[in-house]
């Protein structure tokens, strides 16, 4: 399946010394700096350990797209510009900080023998500390999303964003198609 990224410059450095790029939430900069998510990206890891049987440190975050029946892959970097840029009101808090770290955008084809824990980007952003139920959400979303998240299933959300976020097990240098600027979502 095809996936989309969004790394920084020292991802794509070690991918090219080393052919791979294996992440750990320990040594996340990001995590460092935002302590507060270690409790949901260490439920996303352990869902995504169990559910797929291995011992990962962390995991890579990528796009794919619905339209809130099924998962589909976003073909060319022109379709991904397009989404994402119509996706501006969800995604641009997010895409301002990625674009603070001087970033490149990596499409991957990567093999599907794997559960990706797909989530609604408004779902895993409601997620973030601290959680508050404001309509649609309600104290049961909570519940909802965290069992979808350990049992590696996705349903609607009560506010679709159509964004999803994906999460793969590493990055190898054979699954990287493409690497492109990162864009503007003027």
């Amino acid at each position: 399946m095809k996936y989309w990224t969004v790394q920084t410059k020292n991802v794509l450095e070690i991918l090219r010394k080393e052919g791979v790029y294996q992440p750990d939430f320990a040594k996340s900069r990001y995590l460092q700096r935002q302590a507060q998510l270690n409790v949901l990206y260490q439920l996303i890891l352990e869902s995504f350990n169990v559910l797929n049987g291995c011992n990962l440190p962390g995991l890579v975050f990528a796009f794919a797209r619905t339209d809130g029946q099924q998962i589909y892959c976003i073909e060319t970097i022109e379709e991904f510009q397009a989404f994402i840029t119509s996706k501006k009101a969800v995604l641009n808090s997010l895409w301002n900080q990625l674009g603070a770290e001087d970033a490149a955008i990596l499409e991957l084809d990567v093999a599907a023998d794997f559960n990706p824990v797909f989530i609604d980007l408004n779902d895993f952003q409601f997620l973030m500390p601290p959680v508050m139920p404001l309509p649609p959400y309600t104290p049961e979303s909570v519940s909802r999303i965290i069992n979808d998240i350990q049992h590696g299933v996705i349903t609607r959300s009560e506010f679709p964003s159509d964004v999803i976020q994906a999460h793969l097990p590493n990055i190898e240098i054979k699954n990287v198609t493409g690497c492109y600027p990162l864009f503007s979502l003027d």
